[in-house]
């Protein structure tokens, strides 16, 4: 039998300067530093490939990029400080997750929540759709 595979990985770019997980705490100090008070885009890529049934081969199904537009709040030192020492920002591109504590740092958001989250959903179940769609099954 066969199935699918999907993949994502999420990025943030800070006027061309790529962000991923943060190194250490400086590190994530620094990200959201350079984020506050500032527009960023956050680049979400999926990739979903089709499992074939006993070969185990993989083919690419389609894959895409999605891009939202997130402004962070101008920061005091102390909130960044503290919003690092949580410890959340340590496994998330650009230091922050907007599901979570992160959240609040964000003031105006331009695009899809999830895509900020690491998995554009409605975008996802579209392609997903027509991936089917174009089986003729």
């Amino acid at each position: 039998a066969g199935g699918e595979e999907k993949y994502c990985d999420t990025i943030v770019d800070l006027d061309g300067t790529i962000m991923e997980k943060p190194k250490d705490e400086s590190d994530a100090v620094d990200m959201i530093r350079n984020l506050s008070g500032n527009w960023h885009q956050v680049h979400t890529g999926v990739a979903v490939y089709a499992v074939g049934g006993g070969s185990g081969r993989e083919r690419l199904m389609f894959s895409f990029t999605d891009t939202a537009n997130v402004k962070f709040a101008a920061l005091e030192d102390e909130d960044v400080r503290a919003y690092v020492a949580s410890e959340e920002p340590m496994d998330k591109a650009g230091g922050y997750g907007i599901q979570g504590i992160g959240g609040q740092l964000v003031e105006r958001m331009e695009g899809d929540f999830f895509t900020v989250m690491g998995l554009p959903m409605h975008r996802l179940s579209r392609e997903l759709s027509a991936a089917i769609s174009s089986l003729n099954i």
